[in-house]
């Protein structure tokens, strides 16, 4: 194929042409593997994944904590680049030195927020998945590997599952970005531990609040090269299982934060807020405005302003809290809580 049929496909079958790429050498790099080296590096893998991902959950305020959440996810990946010694895995350690370049370039900077992470947790995430990947091609590649039977010895790598859940919401997502004429990266943690009973509820949920984000929060590439920022913009939704104490979910992205000038107009507009209250009203109570009902800031009279009505409405429906945080032109950050499982819902999330 010629560069010039290349050049003139879709940027999406473009980036689908170069995923099937870096499968087609991450499958060819495992079959020459030795078993047993490989079988070890991707059960230190599959580890790795686990500690970074709690790593990233980690609640950190203040600089030296995000520095001390730098230097544990450095060692980690020191760690796994000293467990592919001696297997070629090209495809694996790029993204290992892509995460480490990352993470240094954020470790020298003066002072270090929340927001700063964001680029790193996109590269760590995309080596986390691509290690699940790894696993799983090593996991149907090792044991039939071995003609002459069972190695006592050999422990195969078990086999996982990447939720059908997560690729719909990345094709929301790229769907809404394409609209937008935007470059967002979505980042996800968690979101295989939604019980069964709410993946239909959560998924219209974070599909409004996406849409929300890539349209209202998150600036066009040019906007935000003015503005210093990466031109791709960041989304992270992350799901946490807490056992008795619930689940929380979280998204938050790095765009321009709330306009808080174009609600308050929409709020008094539609008799939410008096013109004076507007004028001193608290930024929590602001917030909470763009969840009521025809708030919308887009001047477009077929839309009806209910995408955050309905995120509202599913989180009473599950009984939970929410919180909107945001910070001018930095972030806007959307939390959730909610109860543990009833009955009905533990009988409904049980296996068949």
């Amino acid at each position: 194929m010629n560069d010039s049929l290349i050049q003139a496909m879709p940027p999406a079958l473009l980036v689908e042409m170069e995923t099937l790429r870096d499968q087609r050498d991450l499958y060819r790099s495992l079959l020459l593997a030795e078993l047993a080296p490989l079988a070890a590096c991707m059960t230190h893998a599959l580890e790795t994944v686990e500690r970074i991902r709690a790593a990233l959950r980690m609640t950190t305020r203040d600089d030296g904590a995000f520095r001390g959440k730098i230097e544990l996810l450095q060692s980690e990946l020191t760690s796994l680049c000293e467990a592919m010694v001696g297997l070629h895995l090209p495809s694996v350690s790029s993204r290992v030195v892509s995460a480490q370049g990352t993470l240094q370039a954020i470790e020298l900077r003066a002072d270090i927020s929340g927001n700063d992470l964001l680029p790193a947790m996109v590269t760590l995430e995309e080596l986390c998945s691509h290690l699940l990947i790894a696993a799983d091609c090593a996991a149907v590649h090792l044991p039939a590997a071995d003609d002459d039977g069972p190695d006592e010895d050999f422990d195969p790598v078990p086999q996982r599952a990447q939720p059908k859940f997560i690729a719909a919401l990345q094709q929301l997502s790229d769907k809404f970005a394409t609209e937008q004429g935007k470059r967002v990266a979505l980042v996800t943690m968690g979101l295989e531990d939604i019980p069964e009973a709410w993946i239909s509820t959560l998924f219209d949920l974070l599909g409004q609040l996406l849409r929300n984000s890539i349209e209202h929060g998150i600036e066009s590439p040019q906007q935000r090269a003015e503005r210093a920022k990466p031109e791709m913009g960041t989304l992270v939704v992350e799901f946490i299982d807490r056992g008795a104490q619930g689940f929380d979910l979280n998204m938050q992205d790095d765009g321009g934060g709330l306009d808080a000038e174009k609600i308050s107009e929409v709020a008094v507009r539609l008799g939410l807020l008096t013109a004076e209250a507007a004028k001193a009203v608290d930024p929590a109570r602001l917030a909470s405005v763009i969840f009521q009902p025809g708030v919308t800031t887009v001047k477009n009279p077929l839309r009806r302003g209910l995408g955050l009505q309905i995120v509202r409405d599913h989180v009473q429906r599950l009984s939970g809290r929410m919180q909107v945080a945001a910070k001018r032109g930095q972030f806007t950050r959307y939390r959730f809580t909610f109860p543990p499982l009833s009955d009905s819902e533990l009988s409904a999330n049980l296996p068949a």
